[in-house]
């Protein structure tokens, strides 16, 4: 945490103080003046979580009459724009963006995607959620920003709708999530006639899930469609990284806007930010009006990068592993379905990257042997299933530690997903 910083957090903490009576009781009793703040005294700030931040909008509402949260510290007045998760579980989970917000909004993506690659002139063609996610319409508005042309095609309209334009506008550039790049591998030769290659895309901007950033998937796609890809997160609290196609893990483009923690999984306790530390992804918003964030636990694993990339530039680093939420313990090691999909994936194109992890009931520890789907190869003989999985259960057993049980499939039968693809799922009581 540079000087900088540290000055800006000081200033958004005295602003949450000031303006939220929550965050006023929450920070009772620590240093919010900046003269004692250093990155080991963030340890003794209060940490946010997404339970904690359910709990706070769902008080606001039947205090309040809104959603946002006790920690909304703008007026509602003032709120000019609202996005949510899908809220499959309960009530969304609501960002909330005032004039200003937008503005640090509209800057930071169109800064993140002009480092991933994006130009001035470009055309853009969106493919992820429009309705509501922070995905949408606000990385529409920073590709604006950036004076590309926006085509905000979104997941929601299809893919036979996606092609259309595809075909006919010719864009540079396709925002999509990794599995929906995948799954316009298979289906373009059916819906438009021509392989995905051909469409004439050189640059592919995947998030909002784990996957862009492993060499095996990432293979897999820039061989595909011959493009350049780069794995990115970013669309809220003024935050954007992505990878540069040099180095490891993606680069924190702006880090003027958020400070970002490893969190130890079990205590919560900030880890030492050394090279290649595994923890937690916590954000702590500098610069925002309406629902700032501190030390939120973003729920996603990640590995962290302290050292030089291989590009030249210096800063933070990551690399996202998979959400916290769908990890699995067994026999005491943990297992991101994430990093099974991109193991297996390395085996391609015996394999086509199609994988699903089955587990039974809902408890993260599962007994081994854990059951794993993989679709074989398009050009692969059935006849060499029996073998193909036997050498996939060592390849799991050898690279991450734990004992699976492989099913091969043909190719296509695990469905393929326009938006995020489930690689957990769970089944009937657990053995």
């Amino acid at each position: 945490m540079d000087q900088n910083q540290l000055k800006a957090l000081a200033a958004q903490l005295r602003y949450m103080s000031d303006a939220s009576p929550w965050y006023r009781e929450r920070l009772a009793g620590t240093d919010i003046d900046g003269a004692q703040l250093t990155t080991e005294s963030m340890a003794t700030l209060p940490r946010f979580d997404k339970e904690q931040h359910r709990q706070s909008q769902e008080e606001s509402l039947s205090r309040y009459g809104h959603p946002y949260g006790l920690h909304l510290c703008a007026p509602v007045g003032q709120v000019r724009a609202v996005h949510a998760t899908s809220g499959t579980s309960g009530l969304p989970t609501f960002y909330t963006f005032t004039q200003a917000d937008l503005r640090t909004n509209d800057a930071a993506v169109a800064a993140g995607l002009a480092a991933a690659g994006v130009r001035p002139g470009d055309a853009v063609l969106h493919a992820y959620a429009l309705s509501m996610f922070v995905g949408g319409v606000p990385w529409v508005r920073g590709i604006s920003a950036l004076g590309a042309a926006a085509v905000p095609v979104g997941a929601e309209g299809g893919t036979a709708r996606l092609l259309q334009f595809a075909t006919s506008i010719r864009p540079r550039v396709l925002c999509c999530t990794p599995s929906f790049a995948e799954h316009l591998i298979e289906r373009t030769p059916e819906v438009a006639g021509v392989e995905v290659g051909s469409l004439g895309i050189e640059l592919l901007i995947c998030g909002g899930e784990a996957g862009a950033g492993d060499p095996a998937v990432r293979a897999i796609l820039e061989d595909a469609y011959g493009a350049q890809v780069r794995d990115v997160q970013g669309g809220a609290w003024g935050h954007f990284a992505t990878s540069c196609g040099e180095g490891e893990g993606m680069h924190l483009v702006t880090a003027d806007n958020v400070l970002l923690e490893a969190l130890d999984p079990h205590s919560g306790r900030p880890l030492p930010m050394e090279n290649g530390v595994v923890g937690n992804l916590a954000l702590t918003s500098l610069r925002w009006e309406a629902g700032p964030v501190l030390r939120y636990d973003m729920a996603d694993t990640a590995r962290f990068f302290t050292d030089r990339c291989r590009c030249g530039r210096d800063g933070l680093r990551y690399q996202l592993l998979g959400r916290t939420d769908d990890m699995i313990i067994v026999n005491g090691i943990n297992v991101h379905p994430s990093a099974v999909r991109d193991t297996v994936a390395g085996w391609y194109p015996r394999v086509s990257g199609a994988v699903r992890v089955v587990v039974a009931g809902s408890d993260a520890r599962v007994s081994p042997p854990v059951d794993v789907k993989v679709e074989r190869g398009a050009d692969e003989d059935p006849s060499g299933d029996a073998e193909l999985a036997t050498q996939l259960e060592a390849l799991l057993r050898d690279a991450l530690r734990f004992r699976a049980r492989v099913e091969i499939l043909d190719p296509g039968q695990l469905g393929r997903s326009d938006h995020k693809t489930r690689l957990l799922v769970r089944s009937g009581a657990a053995r």
